[in-house]
């Protein structure tokens, strides 16, 4: 995008939304989050139905932190996409979109998942690393209740 371009995203707050596995399955590019976080443009983290292959935040918060370390091959001075951004995107960050939903703040919508570990491993690992577990390796499997609006749905 130009600068003009930018200028006017920003101006407008329009919220840009990262589709990773849509970017790649379509080779249609990568997305340069970090260009755009610096610009101050709202980015949050989506799973597009129509070219993606899950539906899995988790996968998009890897797969997002995946292609901006890829951003490093076209800028040897890129900075990946830590886990704490990647998933404020996929949370907070998109959820604002939406109003008060994707953090746990009052006020907020109570919309969340509660993961169980295989006891064994998760004692020896810190809640950091518990989290980045699930989110690598993790999937429904691990989802021992989900909460949407407050209510227990799963």
């Amino acid at each position: 995008m130009t600068d003009r371009e930018l200028g006017l995203i920003k101006a407008n707050d329009v919220m840009l939304v990262h589709c990773p596995e849509s970017n790649i399955n379509l080779a249609s590019g990568i997305m340069p989050v970090r260009k755009w976080l610096r610009h101050g443009i709202r980015v949050g983290l989506g799973s597009d139905v129509g070219a993606s292959h899950t539906l899995a935040m988790s996968k998009a918060v890897v797969r997002a932190i995946q292609l901006s370390k890829l951003m490093k091959v076209f800028d040897p001075h890129a900075k990946p996409l830590t886990t704490a951004e990647a998933f404020y995107m996929a949370t907070k960050g998109g959820g604002s979109f939406f109003g008060k939903v994707g953090g746990f703040e009052k006020g907020y919508s109570f919309d969340a998942i509660i993961v169980e570990d295989d006891p064994r491993i998760a004692g020896r690992l810190s809640l950091e690393e518990q989290f980045q577990r699930f989110l690598y390796t993790g999937d429904a499997r691990n989802i021992i209740a989900r909460f949407v609006e407050g209510r227990q749905v799963g």
